[in-house]
């Protein structure tokens, strides 16, 4: 399923193509609620990158596979134009250290997130699910923020062979698509139909996710300290990559 809006904003094609620096003016796609807002920075294996810089064939590493060439890169925007975006496109800040990020975070709200619960390993029998950011709104501190009016909102998507779990601001870990998905702003796969491939986490229902969520914010009242997420394996170089995180 395409997780996408059908609308081009508040200005005309044209002028949309011309700010976009696109010469066959053709515009970038808008309403895409998934991928990085520009300025998320990536592990890849020559150090953290941000996002909008990467280009085809760069390795990025991912929890699955250690470093993985990107096969598509995908840009538009969230939200552009003068009018004030709508709050369901609203997206999440993170703050640091809320899902292992070093740094602030930004989410778009259909970006899958891989968290740690307990009571997924109690369900699913796996202690990690694939959640969409938007049922984060109010646990550990995550908020939805509306952007600026009139202030453009960048995204980059980025696709490798097969669905692959990135470390984004240090080791927030977030899921990317096979670039086979289909259409502008294309959701993630939660499966890879290979057999025997690595998986790192659950997709449950909607109403087993909100229970995983209901449980999470339920430890983060009951604790002194808000708890942080347990992570999955690393892959090497991660921890000297994350001492250089910005």
């Amino acid at each position: 399923m395409v997780f996408s809006i059908s609308f081009l904003g508040a200005r005309p094609v044209g002028e949309m193509a011309e700010a976009a620096g696109n010469g066959v003016g053709t515009p970038l796609p808008v309403g895409l609620v998934r991928g990085f807002t520009l300025g998320t920075r990536v592990a890849t294996g020559a150090g953290c990158r941000a996002v909008e810089l990467l280009e085809p064939g760069d390795c990025v590493l991912t929890v699955e596979r250690g470093a993985q060439p990107v096969r598509r890169i995908e840009r538009g925007y969230l939200w552009q134009g003068p009018s004030a975006c709508p709050p369901p496109l609203w997206p999440l800040e993170v703050p640091a250290g809320a899902l292992g990020n070093r740094r602030r975070l930004i989410l778009l709200p259909e970006q899958r997130v891989l968290i740690g619960s307990a009571l997924a390993a109690e369900i699913h029998g796996t202690p990690f699910a694939l959640l969409p950011a938007r049922l984060l709104d109010g646990v550990m501190g995550i908020r939805r923020v509306a952007p600026p009016a009139g202030e453009a909102v960048g995204v980059v998507s980025i696709a490798f062979e097969a669905p692959g779990t990135v470390y984004a601001n240090g080791a927030a870990l977030v899921q990317c698509s096979s670039w086979q998905a289909e259409g502008a702003g294309a959701a993630d796969r939660p499966e890879d139909p290979r057999p025997g491939a690595p998986r790192c986490g659950i997709t449950p229902g909607l109403e087993k996710a909100r229970r995983i969520v209901a449980a999470l914010e339920g430890a983060h009242a009951g604790a002194a300290i808000p708890p942080r997420l347990p992570m999955v394996r690393t892959v090497p170089l991660l921890d000297a990559l994350l001492r250089h995180a910005a």
